[in-house]
């Protein structure tokens, strides 16, 4: 293994968020003092999210766990791939064979530059190169696959930030109690201190179960569902490639779709160029 600058920068920046949050917990500095409420405590806060930041940087590459931190802006989205879209594709899919029936080459040098970026532009490139079918078919699950396993990684980050964010709760509980039990001289400070110390075990909760592990489960059914979307226009680009007729196209893929919205009325009966 090499030494990565990533993880310990990260790492570095996340253990001075947990000994600054350690420090006004212990009220050694009271720069938050008067910024906080009955149920917003920012030392807990901060101790938290840097004890789950250190623990991810520390176990992940530093890109993933940007990437999963990243990857919680999806909170209020949903996949890209759905039924209508899932219908465009295939009806996109029966325009594309029409064009490269009419003009092979020029149509792919087009759908290649329309489509870059996309698993489509890619596969179109492959079929310019001339390659069989088989090799497709390889080259495009590869590609598929490649793509899947990165988001299951940023999957896996969420969920540990999920298992994390409750341990480091406590954590900062804990040194919350201390701080409270070593001033039992003080009688009235006992309900504020121990109101703080368990704020902290509350944040850990709700960063775990309200955001780390509902991001993670819809970042892994968003990639499923993409995953299927891509499998599907693999499918129906190899066909093309096939010279297969729009009539056995379109019956072919409809096998992929729901029931409740198949085209009904898209085949081109009787059409076999």
């Amino acid at each position: 293994m090499k030494f990565s600058f990533g993880s310990m920068i990260g790492t570095v920046i996340s253990l001075s968020l947990i000994i600054f949050g350690v420090i006004e917990t212990i009220k050694v500095t009271e720069f938050t003092k008067d910024l906080g409420n009955q149920f917003f405590n920012i030392p807990s806060l901060v101790i938290v999210i840097g004890g789950v930041l250190m623990a991810s940087y520390i176990t992940f590459q530093s890109r993933y766990v940007n990437k999963a931190l990243a990857g919680v802006r999806y909170f209020f989205s949903q996949a890209g791939a759905n039924k209508k879209s899932l219908q465009k594709d295939f009806e996109a899919i029966v325009e594309w064979n029409d064009e490269i029936r009419k003009d092979r080459v020029n149509a792919l040098d087009k759908l290649e530059e329309e489509r870059t970026g996309y698993l489509e532009g890619y596969l179109f490139s492959l079929l310019s190169t001339n390659y069989s079918s088989d090799d497709i078919r390889q080259f495009g699950t590869n590609h598929i696959q490649e793509a899947y396993f990165r988001q299951m990684v940023v999957v896996d980050v969420l969920r540990a930030m999920g298992g994390a964010a409750p341990a480091f709760g406590m954590f900062g509980t804990l040194f919350g109690l201390i701080d409270m039990l070593g001033n039992l001289d003080d009688p009235s400070s006992m309900g504020p201190g121990l109101a703080a110390a368990l704020m902290t075990t509350l944040y850990g909760i709700i960063l775990s179960r309200f955001i780390f592990y509902p991001v993670a489960e819809k970042i892994k059914n968003s990639a499923s569902i993409n995953r299927f979307r891509e499998t599907f226009m693999l499918e129906g680009i190899i066909l093309i490639n096939e010279k297969k007729t729009a009539f056995f196209i379109q019956d072919k893929l409809s096998t992929f779709l729901q029931r409740d919205f198949k085209k009904k009325d898209g085949k081109s009966k009787g059409k076999d160029d």
